[in-house]
């Protein structure tokens, strides 16, 4: 994995966290990277969205894996969902991710990770590690 892309992956991790403070005081963004940094997946809790990066022209598709969203306290063993963008390449713009929107409960929280997927198939060792998030309320 490049130093250059996991700069621009944080980098733009940055700006997306400056955008939502600065379009509302309420809103969080979360952020999680497969274990090469060639897939994102940022999480805006206002409004319960996940917005899909794929920065890396290798023909494989993004893999999101989060757990069931609880009001209790959240594990990595809870009951896994997963969601897959196969659109192709989108670059670093956030304008261009792939958005998949939610509707989790007021203030519950859950595990999520980034992967891959190629040919419908989850890619062996490219899950990223687990991170907390929390809709808001």
């Amino acid at each position: 994995m490049s130093n250059a892309r996991r700069f621009a992956i944080a980098a733009l991790a940055a700006s997306a966290l400056t955008l939502g403070t600065a379009t509302s005081s309420y809103a969080t963004t979360y952020t999680n990277a497969s274990s090469n940094s060639c897939g994102a997946v940022y999480f805006i809790d206002n409004g319960d969205t996940f917005k899909f990066l794929d920065v890396c022209s290798d023909g494989k598709g993004v893999r999101l894996q989060y757990t069931s969203p609880t009001t209790g306290s959240p594990s990595t063993s809870d009951t896994k969902i997963h969601v897959d963008y196969t659109g192709g390449y989108t670059g670093y713009d956030l304008s261009n991710a792939y958005v998949y929107d939610t509707d989790m409960n007021e203030n519950a929280c859950f595990y999520f990770r980034v992967g891959h997927v190629d040919n419908g198939a989850y890619v062996s060792g490219s899950y990223g590690g687990w991170d907390l998030a929390c809709a808001a309320n």
